[in-house]
């Protein structure tokens, strides 16, 4: 089903979160004219600009609320290119922000053409949304978030850079800062989008799980990775598909199965898009 059609305009970068207090799902999206390419946006000679919306239902997805904008609210003058997501928001599920919804972004600096990540969040159900913190460094893009057992979050991005290996930057007050960005080198990447996943197990104990195209060469391989630890050491991990792939979201479904979305193909990653589901068991030691 289509959740916005604006014609020719481009509706895109959905980013969804489920709010567990009100049951509503709230789906952040951006918006441009279909005339405008992302060059002409950067490059400031485009008809209009990026611009940031949300939209909400509150039957699970069968019906949506019209868009709504928020641009001025989540996004600085001098940012050019803007993303929400791509891929999927959360909830805090503890501390004084507790219920907080929190949605990683992505911007790129007019003067600069420095790329960096930031989140915007809510903290009354989707009404209002602030501008968040910003990585302290450039050379981030896409990101993917997750609250740590300690109540810290995490920002796991795209290395614009193009060095092989997923960025990663630590908050430790709900948002508001980013501490240094850092490289995790078992987190190889061609300069793709992944997803990152905090899963509590039905029978006890956390972990983070991730998915990307582990290749630092090209978008192929996608692979699932376990960490007990907070992210320090990924020693688990699945392969999904060892042919052309690309962008992926996770999540858990009820019962505690996970699930995958991701694009994949047989010459091309874009050709179709695979929902496959597992058990957080039969994951290989990595070496």
């Amino acid at each position: 089903m289509v959740v916005w059609d604006d014609a020719a305009n481009t509706c895109g970068n959905p980013a969804p979160v489920i709010d567990e207090q009100s049951g509503a799902v709230v789906l952040l999206s951006t918006w441009n004219r279909g005339t405008d390419h992302e060059k002409d946006i950067v490059s400031q000679l485009s008809g209009d600009t990026r611009r940031v919306f949300t939209l909400s239902s509150s039957d699970d997805g069968i019906t949506w609320t019209a868009p709504r904008e928020i641009t001025p609210q989540v996004k600085k003058s001098n940012w050019t290119w803007y993303a929400t997501g791509p891929g999927r928001g959360i909830q805090l599920s503890r501390g004084k922000h507790k219920g907080r919804l929190v949605i990683p972004c992505n911007h790129m600096e007019a003067v600069t053409k420095k790329n960096y990540s930031h989140v915007i969040w809510s903290d009354d159900h989707g009404k209002h949304w602030t501008l968040g913190g910003t990585t302290p460094q450039d050379k981030t893009n896409e990101a993917t978030i997750a609250e740590l057992s300690g109540g810290q979050l995490m920002l796991n991005m795209r290395n614009t850079a193009k060095t092989g290996s997923r960025l990663v930057a630590i908050s430790k007050n709900a948002g508001r800062k980013w501490l240094a960005v850092y490289t995790d080198t078992t987190l190889v990447e061609p300069g793709c989008e992944g997803n990152l996943l905090r899963y509590s197990s039905p029978a006890g104990g956390e972990c983070l799980v991730f998915s990307n195209p582990a290749s630092a060469t090209a978008r192929v391989g996608l692979t699932v990775r376990i960490s007990y630890d907070n992210g320090k050491t990924w020693p688990l991990k699945k392969l999904l598909y060892e042919g052309p792939s690309a962008y992926s979201c996770l999540t858990v479904l009820p019962g505690g199965q996970l699930a995958c979305a991701y694009e994949a193909g047989v010459r091309k990653p874009y050709e179709g898009i695979v929902f496959d589901v597992f058990s957080i068991t039969g994951f290989i030691t990595t070496p």
